[in-house]
């Protein structure tokens, strides 16, 4: 036993032992820190995989985004008349993007598959935007639209359409790389838990070499130093990756959950738990990120087992076949539409969810927008078909030409019954105007200058049309285009010869009558003149010789060359009043009125009259025309007075606004002042309101009141000369009123 003791004492006294201990525990240390090193290149490997994960997700997002803006650049150009060329860059920067997400999922078929379906759809749309060319050299910037819409709207509802699958294409792939984000969060979970006991394995491990050979250790004191540093940087950027890895899924706008299934007693799925969500879920939902992890999916959101999603997930679960759904959810008093992807991921399930709400309001606007569009064509077409009017864009530097329906109809034809060029349209121009026509195809207006040209046409049915065609010269596609409407104008031409001809008519007859008034008023007057003093000669001569029948013939005379002599004055005055270009002044009518009381004094003292009025206003007017008007009108009263009655006439004033006026006239001014003369004479039936007015209108005999019958047709010319109205209201025995409207300004 002894011995045995002595041997093992010399043999742990013996160099060769240490030696053996020391190589045996440098191969320790070697296989520990192997074991950690490729612990930590593991780690490492793992945050590779999650980096290279998101760069595939980003660049699936940024190839989304091209998608959808070479839809908006599209929709752009077609309703806001775009014609900028930024669809060509989208598509080359989309072109690059696909590129570059092909080398990045080199490695992984599945999505290989689906970036040659992404290829195949951007194909798809520059052969789209190629075949649109057409339609964008027809967009006009005048308010005659041509009636392309239909083709717009096809081309447009194509590229959705392809927008469309490119969405539904990302999102499978979004899914596919969530679901390799949590395999391999998972892994590194494993990973960073591993990691501490490779190092405390390391650790124990170098404790155990410098106790057993601490001389050798501390001699080599630097290099053990080294090792802990490595395993220090190791775990720092093991924390750094960690770190990441919490930035991707806070960056990420979509909300990513993770899932388990809470089995019953027999292995039924009765509910999911919340193992993780990203933060995104506060946005949406309102709910803290905190408050949702470790809660059951029924518990927090209830709804999801009513619309289907709950037994989607549980279909996702148990046949691992990924799941699509969208529905409506009520989330802060507001409903959001809300589209989810679940996928079978390890232990669980995965579901991505994103806020498709504003895409369905686009999606209702853009509707609207084409319902709005169709309605709009619809009165388009009907407001040409109503105004005769047809719409054209023609191209000068060829001669093509695009024109509506209308067009043809107007030229007599049945639509698209000819290709419209300028040969083939020349054929119906009227030879005498050939070179009017030609004057548009050699158009050198600047851009947006408009021109105008009128034209006759030989139609097949309907003989000869006067065209108005109202041009604009605008450039598409470095083109040169007129665009613009062309409007039968028959009718008004025709309008126009017959207002010639009336015009010349008038004209004549304006000349007779300024002979007539020449004659009036010399030749006609000079005779009566004559007469009168022939007259008034033979009775101063006397009486004696002569018969009282003879004196009954003389007073005859002289009263019929006296209304004769009226009568011409009063026709003068009323030829003339047209013809006055006297200034407006300002006039007080109260001024008017005295004076007018001054001239007619001793009539109204002889015959007891009686005037009122009280601050009457001021107009603006020609001052020896009104005072004609007032005088005219009071002597009216005057003279058709009851007998043994003493003429009343009260004048009175008001300032309406032309709403205000119920009587029917042209009513140019805001503001008009409504004088009445009211008198308590013999009045009138009120069936000749009217005719009173009338030029030799007379409702007595001259026999029972004097007068010529124009003095109350002066009155009406003066107040329409003064841009007013006039008019008579009255019943027999009752007295009559006259109500005249004059502007206030």
């Amino acid at each position: 036993m002894s011995s045995t003791i002595t041997k093992l004492k010399a043999l742990i006294a013996s160099t060769k032992t240490y030696i053996v201990l020391l190589i045996m525990a440098v191969g320790l240390l070697l296989y520990t820190v192997a074991v950690g090193y490729q612990q930590v290149k593991r780690l490492h490997k793992t945050g590779g995989l999650v980096s290279h994960t998101l760069e595939v997700q980003r660049a699936i997002v940024e190839l989304s985004a091209k998608f959808l803006e070479v839809e908006s650049i599209q929709f752009k150009k077609y309703f806001e008349k775009d014609e900028s060329n930024l669809s060509s860059i989208v598509v080359t920067e989309l072109g690059q993007s696909l590129e570059r997400l092909k080398l990045l999922t080199a490695d992984n078929e599945a999505q290989q598959e689906k970036v040659k379906a992404l290829q195949q759809l951007r194909d798809k749309i520059i052969i789209e935007i190629d075949s649109s060319s057409l339609l964008d050299t027809v967009s006009v910037k005048d308010t005659a639209a041509i009636d392309f819409s239909s083709i717009g709207y096809k081309h447009v509802d194509r590229i959705s359409k392809i927008v469309a699958e490119s969405q539904v294409i990302k999102e499978r792939m979004l899914a596919e790389e969530n679901y390799l984000m949590v395999e391999r969060k998972e892994e590194y979970t494993s990973q960073s838990f591993l990691t501490p006991m490779s190092s405390l394995l390391v650790a124990l491990t170098a404790l155990g070499i410098f106790i057993i050979g601490f001389i050798s250790i501390y001699k080599q004191k630097g290099e053990i130093q080294d090792v802990n540093s490595q395993v220090y940087n190791q775990n720092k950027k093991l924390q750094e990756t960690e770190e990441f890895l919490k930035g991707v899924y806070k960056s990420s706008n979509n909300v990513i959950s993770h899932f388990e299934p809470l089995l019953d007693a027999d292995g039924g799925i009765t509910d999911f738990q919340f193992r993780y969500t990203s933060n995104a879920i506060e946005k949406v939902t309102g709910a803290e990120q905190d408050d949702i992890i470790g809660k059951s999916l029924l518990e927090m959101y209830p709804m999801v087992k009513e619309n289907g999603l709950f037994d989607l997930m549980k279909e996702c679960y148990l046949s691992g076949a990924s799941q699509e759904h969208e529905s409506v959810y009520r989330f802060e008093g507001q409903n959001k539409y809300i589209q989810n992807t679940v996928v079978k991921s390890a232990n669980g399930i995965t579901n991505t969810a994103w806020d498709t709400t504003k895409v369905k309001e686009g999606e209702k606007i853009l509707q609207k927008l084409n319902e709005e569009l169709s309605l709009q064509n619809t009165i388009f077409k009907e407001a040409e078909n109503v105004a005769g009017v047809g719409s054209f864009i023609w191209y000068l530097d060829n001669g093509s030409a695009t024109v509506s329906d209308n067009f043809y109809r107007i030229l007599g034809v049945e639509p698209d019954h000819f290709e419209v060029t300028f040969n083939s349209y020349k054929e119906f121009i009227h030879p005498e105007d050939i070179s009017i026509f030609e004057a548009l195809s050699c158009n050198k207006e600047e851009n947006g200058v408009s021109t105008v040209f009128t034209y006759r046409v030989q139609t097949k049915n309907k003989g000869v049309r006067y065209l108005d065609l109202k041009g604009r010269r605008i450039e598409i596609d470095d083109r040169p285009v007129s665009v613009g409407i062309v409007q039968d104008i028959t009718s008004r031409v025709e309008k126009d010869r017959q207002l010639i001809d009336s015009f010349e008519k008038l004209k004549i007859s304006n000349e007779e009558l300024e002979s007539f008034n020449r004659v009036a008023s010399h030749d006609l007057q000079e005779p009566l003149r004559k007469i009168q003093m022939f007259i008034s000669r033979i009775e101063d001569t006397g009486n004696k010789g002569i018969p009282d029948e003879v004196h009954g013939y003389f007073s005859k005379i002289k009263s019929a060359t006296f209304r004769m002599r009226e009568l011409i004055q009063n026709l003068l005055s009323y030829s003339r009043i047209d013809k006055i270009n006297s200034k407006f002044e300002n006039i007080a009518l109260d001024d008017v009125i005295t004076k007018v009381e001054d001239e007619l004094s001793q009539l109204i003292k002889d015959t007891g009259t009686i005037i009122s009025y009280d601050k009457l206003p001021v107009i603006n007017g020609i001052p020896f025309k009104i005072e004609q008007l007032c005088t005219n009108l009071i002597s009216n009263s005057i003279k058709y007075r009851k007998t043994n009655t003493s003429p009343i006439i009260d004048i009175t004033s008001v300032r309406l606004r032309n709403i205000e006026i119920p009587e029917n006239f042209a009513k140019n001014s805001e503001y008009y002042y409504k004088l009445s003369f009211t008198d308590n004479g013999i009045g009138f039936d009120p069936e000749f309101a009217s005719n009173i007015f009338e030029v030799f209108q007379r409702l007595h005999t001259k026999t029972e009141y004097s007068g010529t019958g124009i003095g109350l047709s002066i009155c009406k010319k003066i107040v329409e000369k003064h841009n007013g109205y006039i008019h008579a209201i009255g019943k027999k025995d009752e007295g009559s009123t006259f109500v005249i409207y004059l502007p206030s300004n």
